[in-house]
């Protein structure tokens, strides 16, 4: 039938006319199987396969993950991940910018600052080498040395080696904090400073002059001070209380830094040199 002919019957009956829809092979032209279709049925299935795809790919988009691959379409979960992720961002941010100042801080000390003419604290004072290793009894010692103890070899015949001291030693540092030592330096459980105490109100005061490069807080609340003095010598200062110095400030000795605010009053005290913890209660009275 020719589709003019289709076409002159007009419209309704050519939709209600009946076909046939037949599948055969090419070559041999064996009917391989064939059904009566209509126009109108046609349109309806196709119909009703488009509107059950439209469904089917809207609820897949709605109710799967993929809804989140669709530009502008989010979710509250991604809302609040954007958020830590912005925060751990500026705190990084923060972080940087604080080791950049640490950074200059230290090349200022060691490039362009000149503590040459700052305290006699920072004079190093070398160690004069005992030419005797036994140690020496004075004379008014010596009636009492010479005593025998149970027919033994007295004490003053005995040898006594002194242990030398190969860090340089450091004169006139000032004391940080009025109080008594509660923990004192012990490297092997991992305190490398010491923990002092006092009962009425006190004051925290600088061991020596130096440049402060580092100013911060603990997740106790803890103030953290940290200054750098020439020498290669670098004092830190835990409490609970009030900074009176800032980052970049220049200190003398003796200068307060800090104040404390409750009673009992305690203050976690290091002092590091050439990039050792050293034992404070060596080089500073307490």
């Amino acid at each position: 039938m020719k589709i003019k002919d289709f076409f002159d019957k007009g419209y309704r009956e050519g939709f209600k006319e009946k076909l046939k829809f037949v599948v055969m092979n090419k070559h041999t032209y064996e009917e391989k199987f064939s059904f009566d279709i209509t126009l109108i049925k046609v349109f309806v299935f196709l119909t009703i396969s488009s509107l059950v795809l439209i469904a089917v790919t809207t609820v897949i988009i709605t109710v799967t993950p993929l809804r989140e691959y669709i530009p502008g379409y989010g979710s509250s979960k991604h809302g609040k991940k954007i958020l830590v992720l912005q925060s751990r961002l500026d705190s990084l941010q923060k972080t940087i910018n604080a080791y950049d100042v640490y950074k200059e801080n230290i090349r200022n000390i060691f490039v362009t600052e000149d503590f040459s003419k700052d305290t006699l604290a920072f004079q190093r004072v070398e160690l004069k080498k005992n030419k005797i290793d036994k140690f020496a009894f004075s004379k008014e010692d010596s009636m009492l040395m010479q005593l025998k103890v149970r027919d033994k070899k007295s004490i003053a015949d005995r040898s006594i080696a002194v242990a030398k001291h190969k860090e340089k030693s450091y004169a006139l540092l000032y004391t940080p904090f009025l109080g008594k030592i509660i923990s004192p330096f012990n490297p092997i459980e991992e305190q490398y400073g010491i923990q002092l105490l006092c009962d009425r109100s006190s004051a925290i005061f600088a061991i020596a002059s130096g440049n402060v490069i580092l100013v911060s807080k603990n997740t106790k609340g803890e103030n953290i001070i940290t200054i750098q003095h020439p020498g290669n010598m670098i004092s830190v200062y835990k409490f609970k209380g009030d900074v009176l110095e800032g980052q970049k400030n220049i200190v003398k000795q003796g200068q307060i830094i800090g104040k404390m605010s409750n009673l009992p009053n305690e203050i976690y005290f290091e002092l590091w040199i050439n990039g050792k913890a050293v034992n404070p209660e060596d080089y500073i009275s307490f």
